[in-house]
């Protein structure tokens, strides 16, 4: 099932891209009827106000939120026009830029649509190609329709590689804000535990690794005493709210120093050496006095907590030990207390 937040940020992307392009479009071809008019070039102005009339028809689309049909509109319309005035105005106006712009418009179609059809991206790209050719070879041969003013023919060519490079970088950047906001929701998401919405253990190796002074912090490896007789005893959903529970104390009596859920019932706090003793007991405490109540049933919860000092190029993976260490050395000597 997909992610609300995938949803919602797939269709304002579509939506905004579609607006701000049908726009462009529109002002587009009511400069290319102002200039046809201007040239008294009769049959191709009647072409252009007919593509007038469809992009204010495509708002229509846009508002019913007909996405994929107003694709295929600008598509086919596109090509029609493209064709038409090629023919009629020679392929030195440029025209044909277009089909490399739709070229790259066909894939981001796929991108954003909702059976991500590579195929179809191929055969709108290979048809541009054809198109392309056909237009290069057909007007070589036969020339333009109309012989037009040599102005008309460099304003053309200028407007047509000024759009399509404008139209490439839109679409592209479009794309790629989008994705890189997708990546970094996949990047936050894989570094956040899902029960507890706290840090997870590929969270804790990114904050070890971008940490600059880790000589002055210690790290605390707890877990939770007795976790696997609470679960056996009043089942995984009452343990899922005690590790959800135990997360929001630590993050709260821990408010400055990075909290993380390393696996199962144990958590790493990584905090300023400083009177990190009381402050681990203060957490030790609060968990202890804490009534854990769940669909009626009070529970009494303790944590067993161990503690190591950082030394001089020392891996992550030595530091969890030596709290891990510490930690098993309370358990057998009792629980529910802080080693250090």
């Amino acid at each position: 099932m997909a992610h609300p937040y995938d949803i919602n940020n797939h269709y304002k992307t579509i939506r905004k891209t579609c607006y701000t392009a049908n726009i462009a479009y529109l002002i587009l071809r009511v400069f290319y009827l102002v200039l046809f008019l201007a040239s008294k070039l009769w049959i191709i102005a009647g072409v252009t106000g007919a593509t007038v009339i469809i992009y204010l028809f495509c708002f229509l689309l846009m508002k019913k939120k007909k996405y994929y049909l107003y694709a295929l509109v600008c598509g086919n319309e596109f090509f029609v026009f493209i064709i038409v005035t090629t023919v009629m105005l020679g392929f030195s106006t440029g025209f044909h830029f277009y089909l490399i712009g739709l070229s790259v418009v066909s894939f981001f179609t796929s991108y954003f649509s909702k059976d991500n059809n590579i195929k179809g991206s191929i055969f709108w790209a290979g048809l541009s190609l054809i198109i392309y050719l056909a237009l290069y070879f057909g007007t070589s041969y036969n020339g333009p329709y109309y012989a037009i003013d040599r102005w008309l023919e460099m304003t053309l060519f200028a407007t047509h590689v000024v759009v399509v490079f404008l139209f490439v970088v839109f679409y592209m950047v479009t794309f790629l804000k989008h994705a890189l906001s997708l990546e970094r929701r996949i990047m936050n998401e894989s570094r956040t535990d899902e029960l507890t919405q706290i840090s997870n253990r590929y969270g804790l190796y990114d904050y070890f690794s971008e940490e600059t002074n880790k000589s002055s912090k210690v790290l605390a490896l707890f877990d939770i005493d007795n976790f696997k007789l609470i679960n056996d005893l009043h089942g995984h959903v009452t343990g899922d709210f005690i590790l959800k529970r135990v997360a929001e104390i630590a993050t709260t009596v821990l408010e400055d120093s990075f909290v993380c859920r390393y696996g199962g019932e144990e958590f790493v706090v990584v905090l300023d050496s400083k009177n990190s003793f009381d402050k681990l007991e203060n957490l030790r405490q609060s968990i202890e006095k804490e009534d854990f109540i769940f669909e009626g049933t009070k529970l009494k919860i303790t944590i067993t907590i161990g503690v190591s000092s950082y030394s001089r190029d020392m891996t992550l993976e030595k530091w969890v030990s030596l709290a891990d260490e510490k930690m098993y050395s309370g358990k057998k000597t009792g629980k529910n207390k802080t080693v250090s």
